[in-house]
């Protein structure tokens, strides 16, 4: 980070972000949480390919120049990584950019030593990170205030953000059931020819769609060697078969949760933060 931020002219304006992995307690983690963790750490690695839309996770490093700039952070914010980003951006406009530092950082996965704990605490994780959605509409205001930023950077800036936080709810409905929907509500569908063939070849999809666990397995076994956490030959069958439990676990532990958040966010109710445990 140091080597990044002295060759930047425009540190300055600059966050600075290393992906942190959910690998430290892999394997002392139940199987629910080693999938999400699993998933979780790939993505964040992808990101490091997105240096135009890149917005830092969790944990960064900035100047305090630019904190001060943009008043701190705000009070009333829980995720503020991508708020904070977005505090710099409408002020300074296309300076302000995530750069990506290619290191590995471990952090420890959601953990309680009881699985009802542990799953209750994760479920909650992601209940907060999906507070994230409120960015969207900070985002709107702002875009007003700002004529000094092209009105183009700013739609695409709104884009990314209400792509990725208004699928994160309802992906998991649009690949599962939406190709069967079509005929639910209108029966007379069914008896067309693309009635018929809708639902095969969504199916089709999705089974040609699920060659891509190989490649999360790989990539997770590769990645973990190089932060201490390697397979044995024996647990190779157990991380093969925990994907079969993928569906669920994501409808319970991701879209289920994001959809309580922004409904509670819609509907004002009461959001209460806390804290995730890791033992």
């Amino acid at each position: 980070m140091t080597h990044s931020y002295i060759h930047d002219k425009d540190n300055i304006y600059h966050f600075y972000w290393a992906p942190v992995l959910l690998y430290n307690n892999f394997w002392r983690s139940p199987l629910f949480i080693r999938i999400q963790a699993t998933l979780s750490s790939i993505l964040r690695l992808s990101f490091l390919s997105q240096k135009d839309n890149l917005i830092q996770i969790s944990t960064y490093s900035v100047s305090l120049w630019l904190i001060h700039e943009i008043n701190y952070w705000d009070v009333d914010i829980i995720p503020e990584d991508w708020h904070v980003y977005l505090q710099a951006f409408y002020k300074f406009g296309e300076k302000v950019q995530t750069i990506p530092l290619y290191t590995l950082v471990g952090s420890d996965a959601v953990y309680t030593r009881n699985v009802i704990k542990t799953f209750r605490s994760r479920y909650e994780q992601e209940k907060r990170w999906a507070w994230g959605v409120s960015d969207i509409g900070y985002a709107l205001r702002r875009s007003v205030t700002s004529p000094h930023i092209p009105f183009r950077i700013k739609l695409k800036k709104i884009i990314f953000l209400s792509k990725n936080h208004l699928l994160w709810p309802i992906s998991f409905f649009i690949l599962t059931i939406s190709a069967s929907l079509p005929a639910l509500v209108n029966p007379a569908f069914k008896n067309t020819v693309l009635g018929f063939l809708l639902p095969q070849l969504s199916g089709f999809i999705l089974t040609i769609s699920t060659s891509m666990i190989l490649i999360y397995l790989y990539i997770d076994i590769k990645v973990r060697k190089k932060m201490n956490s390697d397979t044995s030959i024996l647990a190779l069958p157990l991380m093969v078969i925990q994907w079969f439990f993928l569906p669920a676990i994501s409808f319970f532990l991701s879209a289920l949760p994001a959809l309580e958040s922004h409904t509670r966010i819609i509907l004002k109710k009461n959001i209460t933060y806390k804290v995730t445990e890791k033992v």
